[in-house]
């Protein structure tokens, strides 16, 4: 009996440390998310504090499933490179998404993200988009 009353007291402090953690979590600041637009790709930034991710969607080409090529670029409106991903993958008709790719961003640096879809016997479309500063 007595084992059983120690570990309902354990649980009842540790639950009551989570909704303290919860509370001051609330505090800190948020994500945001900014996305950019092309025909059939998008591109979301999300920043949360110094982290920075990126993920891109590509929609169907209507049709069948066709075969394509991503890269998904992170980067600093300064021209440095943060992280990339290159891949090729079959588009089905629902679209699908690439990544995310994430790295902390640099103080004082605006954040880009670019994600570019090629497919056969089109042009590459890029979607791109930027954010300022962050810290």
């Amino acid at each position: 009996m007595k084992r059983f009353v120690a570990v309902l007291a354990a649980g009842a402090a540790l639950s009551g440390l989570g909704t303290a953690g919860a509370t001051g979590a609330a505090a800190m600041p948020t994500a945001t998310t900014t996305c950019g637009y092309a025909t059939g790709a998008r591109v979301c930034l999300t920043i949360d504090g110094r982290l920075a991710s990126a993920t891109g969607f590509a929609t169907s080409a209507g049709g069948p499933a066709q075969y394509a090529s991503f890269r998904l670029e992170l980067g600093t409106t300064a021209g440095g490179s943060l992280e990339r991903e290159d891949l090729g993958a079959v588009v089905p008709a629902g679209g699908t998404t690439v990544g995310p790719v994430a790295s902390t961003a640099p103080c004082g640096t605006g954040i880009t993200a670019a994600f570019t879809v090629t497919r056969a016997g089109r042009p590459p479309v890029t979607a791109t988009v930027a954010v300022p500063a962050v810290c």
